[in-house]
């Protein structure tokens, strides 16, 4: 899994698609896409206080969730990563 960043503007970004997956599906603001590397998209996120711990929890493999909303989620992370819309 690759590590994310919490931002000083009070957002978090990662280019992981299953942790923005997660993110997404237990209730996390999508802002913007980061297009700018050629190599990677980094999805931007409102960062809240229970991010750190569902980052932990879904790198440890002890998340707890809806597998139906994850799958719904990672399937519009990709629509996203795949084209040029910028917002969730």
């Amino acid at each position: 899994m690759k590590d994310g960043k919490m931002e000083r503007d009070g957002t978090y970004k990662t280019s992981d698609i299953y942790v923005v997956a997660w993110l997404l599906s237990k209730g996390l603001q999508l802002e913007r896409l980061d297009r700018r590397n050629p190599r990677r998209v980094d999805f931007i996120f409102q960062d809240r206080p229970d991010r750190s711990e569902l980052v932990r929890q879904f790198a440890c493999g002890s998340a707890i969730g809806n597998v139906v909303d994850f799958s719904f989620y990672l399937g519009r992370a990709k629509r996203l990563l795949y084209s040029r819309e910028d917002q969730g």
